[in-house]
């Protein structure tokens, strides 16, 4: 019986997770969720030098397809299009968007944290860099260069295109 009651608050904890993930629907297709590419820019993006702020370091930024960039936007759900993950002392929190904007030039992200912590990032996305470090992986190309906010206390960050293990 125990068994099946830890089960279950197993899920409802899931559960609202997917729920506070997914787009709200006077979200979808407004102002909040946006973009605007004529290239893709997916794919996970790391800080090239140690961003910390407060205790809370940046882990990485992930930027979807276009097609679930569009998805959510369209507010046919689906997992979070942009996330940006920091480390705690408790682990990896994956923060989804309450908004972004990503054009070519561009990204622009907002989302609560841990506590209801506000954590932005903003930054400029040089396409430039971005095709040398796909020809190159692993190179140290800055890709994003702009600046993470949580909880109203900035830092800069130079993010490259991670290209795995």
């Amino acid at each position: 019986m125990r068994r099946r009651v830890l089960i279950a608050a197993a899920c409802l904890a899931l559960a609202s997770c997917e729920r506070a993930a997914a787009p709200s629907p006077e979200a979808a297709g407004g102002e909040a969720f946006r973009h605007a590419l004529s290239e893709d820019v997916s794919g996970e993006y790391r800080p090239l030098a140690p961003v910390q702020i407060d205790g809370v370091a940046l882990e990485s930024v992930f930027i979807g397809q276009p097609s679930s960039l569009e998805a959510w936007e369209q507010g046919r759900g689906g997992s979070a299009p942009v996330v940006v993950s920091l480390r705690t002392r408790e682990g990896v929190i994956r923060v989804g968007p309450e908004s972004y904007q990503v054009t070519d030039q561009a990204i622009r992200f907002r989302g609560l944290g841990g506590g209801g912590v506000t954590v932005s990032l903003t930054g400029r996305l040089d396409q430039g860099a971005l095709a040398t470090a796909r020809r190159n992986l692993g190179d140290q190309t800055p890709v994003i260069q702009g600046a993470l906010s949580i909880g109203g206390h900035s830092a800069p960050v130079r993010l490259t295109l991670w290209g795995g293990d």
